[in-house]
């Protein structure tokens, strides 16, 4: 059997310019308010100006909840600011990885004890033939 969907609610938005320079107290409290809360901040601010009481009631605040809120509200920012950080993070290593690049690294001596000289090269031609061919025959 079909379930009845539910109208949704009807609303009309209210909107307001607010002025860095002049409107500064405005925006600090506005900062100050949790997000999710702000229009019902606005709406107890509206009908207490009315002369009307509050319609929503107070929300009784549980400790473990508000740690799991604030927890919550951290892994959010977190979540919107790590594909900003991610693209610095590659900038990074691709400007930091090309200047590493450039730097060649030092020779370090073997494991046997037997080094090369470095005017020498480490396979004769002869030897570098045969590796090619067997590197052509090998299957992948």
């Amino acid at each position: 059997m079909a379930k009845r969907k539910t109208s949704k609610r009807r609303y009309r938005m209210i909107t307001f310019k607010v002025f860095e320079d002049t409107d500064s107290d405005i925006l600090d409290w506005w900062e100050g308010i949790d997000e999710g809360e702000r229009s019902d901040a606005l709406r107890d601010l509206i009908r207490g100006y009315l002369g009307k009481q509050p319609r929503r009631s107070k929300l009784l605040t549980i400790p473990e909840l508000l740690e799991v809120r604030q927890d919550t509200l951290w892994i959010r920012d977190a979540l919107n600011e790590m594909p900003g950080y991610l693209e610095r993070l590659v900038q990074h290593v691709a400007a930091n990885g090309a200047a590493q690049v450039a730097i060649q690294p030092e020779a370090r001596a073997p494991a046997n004890g037997i080094a090369l000289e470095s005017t020498e090269p480490a396979l004769s031609d002869n030897d570098s033939d045969r590796r090619t061919q067997r590197m052509k025959r090998s299957q992948w």
